[in-house]
């Protein structure tokens, strides 16, 4: 029997090991999908089949992200058994930055716990949630801006928090509005709640809580 757990722990492992070395080339194959797909010109067979590989893609990265989240169900870490219907905000943030990182030439900051961090919300509605939030931190910021980025635990509830260095709220420019209201409603239907205020960059700062 210590044979046969011993051989299940390692496949485990190595299953785990696969899943997050798969995260990253989906991510960018999504990335660098949606950025061939805002060329105005694009005939309308290529647009169909670049719809098709970021739906694909998409689907791929969810699973992903659902195996990984059943395995830490099977073995918690110290803060206990994550329960059903979370997602790894690490992961997500991750990825959104690897995917802005691809067309947006400024810089981008990341500060977060090592390993993967749970809350309480649909994975692919948050992940859209934190990519409109970079994008419109990443588009105050400048193509020569900063924009940084945070997640920390906080008792019972989880804090993205993302901040530029741009000219702040009310002073953006045209064409670049913030278009949150969609996220707060999101983080607002989890349980969550969102706060606004001028970061020490002097640009804006947009914090997500979550629980």
């Amino acid at each position: 029997m210590t044979i046969e757990v011993e051989h299940r722990i390692d496949t485990v492992q190595q299953m785990r090991e696969t899943f997050h070395d798969m995260r990253q080339p989906v991510a960018i194959m999504m990335a660098l999908a949606a950025a061939a797909f805002t060329d105005p010109g694009l005939p309308a067979a290529v647009r169909h089949r670049l719809e098709q590989i970021i739906e694909q893609a998409e689907w791929l990265s969810d699973m992903i992200h659902g195996c990984l989240t059943a395995q830490q169900q099977e073995e918690p870490d110290e803060t206990g058994n994550p329960g059903g219907g979370l997602a790894d905000i690490v992961y997500v943030v991750g990825t959104a930055i690897d995917a802005e990182c691809l067309t947006w030439p400024g810089d981008i900051t990341l500060a977060a716990p090592t390993g993967p961090v749970w809350c309480t919300v649909d994975p692919v509605l948050l992940r859209r949630a934190v990519s409109n939030v970079l994008d419109n931190a990443a588009r105050a910021a400048g193509p020569a801006g900063t924009v940084s980025v945070e997640i920390r635990r906080c008792d019972k509830t989880v804090m993205l928090a993302v901040e530029d260095n741009g000219p702040g709220f009310g002073e953006i420019p045209s064409g670049a509005g913030l278009g949150l209201s969609a996220v707060a409603r999101n983080v607002i239907k989890y349980g969550g709640r969102i706060e606004y205020s001028c970061g020490v960059r002097g640009g804006a700062r947009v914090s997500l809580w979550f629980p």
